[in-house]
């Protein structure tokens, strides 16, 4: 199978519910679509959420990526050896993480096609089904509680609360959506290292009495022996999340016991081929991923969802970075129906194009 075209195609969206993370405000989602077009006319698509501080690229860094290396370099390709495409890929990359997941997720939802099987498949996975958390950003304790029970209504069954600011407001927020929500409602907290190790220390003791699932990259990514400290001081699983970007960075983090699992992105490690490397490497230390997203297209998000289906380390799912754009190109691929991703039976990921081909 030949690549005889790609087309690149950058797009700033604004997002319906601006939210807040420590030291960060969303508002815009900056996109970079890829699509590529087989001899055989099937069609594969991927995207980019670039966010610089976690896949080493921005909007522009990233669209130059894809069009001055990715790109010429594979127009007229084979493709069939994935594992040599992305590594070639990579290579042409070079930092640009959120290019090459790109392209690496265009690549294997091609190559799903050409099999005539759903990606998951592919992969080797037999699940379908995934329950999903949303995300209530920084804000009023009181408003955190209302959108955590509006969320609650609308069927979710899992609550992801950014926190990392104020400790007082935050463990506030949390109690007032743990009492707003009831027991039965998973709550999951991340810190964006918001944290020094003495304040997370003590948030995590405090969260223990509000049945926390997981306390998520509470400090400083480089601090690992502060990360510990935090692993160590309850019983709350710590997640490390901007101090794993690709398999490698695990090794210190599993010598020392600083965490309990990592978040898998695949904007921060490049694409699926990479996070099939996080995940065997999560599996032999015994830790859980947590799979996250960006503020992303349902062309990436459905990718994550394959991948989440088909990797054993895959504890936790939080998959909701399309649900708020204001448009996205692309439709299918999966429905949520009571916080639950369902995958679909078509082809690869599954996504439809709305008349951009």
């Amino acid at each position: 199978m030949r690549i005889t075209d790609i087309r690149i195609t950058p797009e700033r969206i604004p997002i319906l519910v601006p939210y807040r993370i420590a030291g960060r405000t969303f508002d815009t989602a900056e996109i970079i679509f890829v699509t590529l077009i087989a001899d055989n006319d099937l069609v594969g698509y991927g995207s980019a959420s670039p966010v610089p501080p976690l896949t080493g690229d921005d909007f522009d860094s990233a669209t130059r990526a894809l069009e001055e290396a990715i790109a010429p370099a594979f127009r007229g390709a084979e493709s069939e050896d994935l594992a040599v495409a992305v590594g070639h890929a990579a290579a042409g990359a070079g930092g640009a993480k959120s290019a090459l997941a790109a392209f690496d997720i265009a690549l294997h939802d091609l190559r799903a096609k050409s099999l005539g099987v759903p990606l998951v498949t592919m992969l080797g996975g037999a699940r379908r089904r995934l329950v999903t958390s949303i995300t209530v950003g920084i804000g009023d304790p009181i408003a955190m509680a209302d959108a955590a029970s509006r969320h609650v209504a609308r069927g979710f069954r899992a609550i992801k609360v950014k926190i990392g600011e104020d400790p007082d407001a935050d463990l506030d927020a949390l109690r007032r959506i743990r009492a707003a929500v009831g027991p039965d409602i998973a709550i999951r907290v991340d810190a964006n290292q918001g944290y020094t190790p003495d304040l997370a220390v003590r948030v995590a003791r405090e969260m223990e009495s509000l049945s926390i699932d997981l306390f998520e990259q509470p400090i400083a990514a480089g601090d690992i022996p502060g990360l510990k400290r935090v692993t160590e001081a309850g019983g709350l699983p710590v997640i490390a999340d901007e101090g794993v970007k690709v398999a490698a960075d695990l090794i210190p983090l599993i010598e020392a016991g600083a965490a309990r699992g990592a978040n898998i992105k695949l904007m921060k490690c490049g694409g699926i081929a990479e996070a099939l490397g996080i995940d065997r490497a999560l599996r032999a230390a015994g830790w859980s991923a947590l799979v996250g997203c960006m503020d992303e297209s349902r062309v990436s998000i459905a990718a994550a969802a394959h991948f989440s289906a088909a990797a054993s380390s895959v504890a936790w799912i939080d998959l909701d970075g399309h649900i708020d754009l204001a448009a996205d190109p692309f439709s299918g691929g999966f429905e949520i129906v009571n916080g639950e991703i369902i995958l679909g039976d078509a082809p690869g990921l599954g996504v439809r194009s709305r008349g951009r081909d």
